[in-house]
């Protein structure tokens, strides 16, 4: 067999399929596009963009589905939801200058007792 010429017998060889789909899914696909990339910090335009953009086959395949303000009125939803919710996490160890560091100069006693009721990650929500 020739380099690099598909044999047709071979189990791994990449095979892809086209399955039809509605526009109600492609409307839930939408959906999970704009919820995660709003999770991510995405602002309205740039939700847009990525719709508009055809190298985000399947975003840009519901949006040619769905229409521009079909679209619109998705991302807004999710940013409604997901837009404003900012994550910080906090760190409550002291600062290290790793240069200045010695063996002698690590202290011995236990870090203080933090005043913070939940010291894992807090979150802002930004609601009003």
């Amino acid at each position: 067999m020739p380099y690099k010429d598909p044999d047709p017998n071979d189990p791994n060889m990449l095979v892809g399929v086209v399955l039809p789909a509605e526009a109600e899914a492609m409307r839930d696909m939408a959906y999970a596009f704009a919820e995660e990339f709003a999770r991510l910090g995405y602002t309205r335009e740039q939700l847009l963009w990525l719709f508009k953009n055809p190298f985000y086959g399947g975003a840009h395949g519901a949006y040619r589905t769905l229409g521009e303000q079909e679209t619109l009125t998705i991302i807004d939803e999710c940013l409604v939801v997901w837009g404003h919710a900012k994550f910080s996490i906090l760190d409550f160890g002291f600062p290290i200058d790793r240069e200045k560091q010695t063996p002698d100069s690590i202290p011995n006693d236990p870090a203080p007792e933090s005043k913070i009721e939940n010291p894992k990650a807090k979150m802002e929500t930004g609601w009003r």
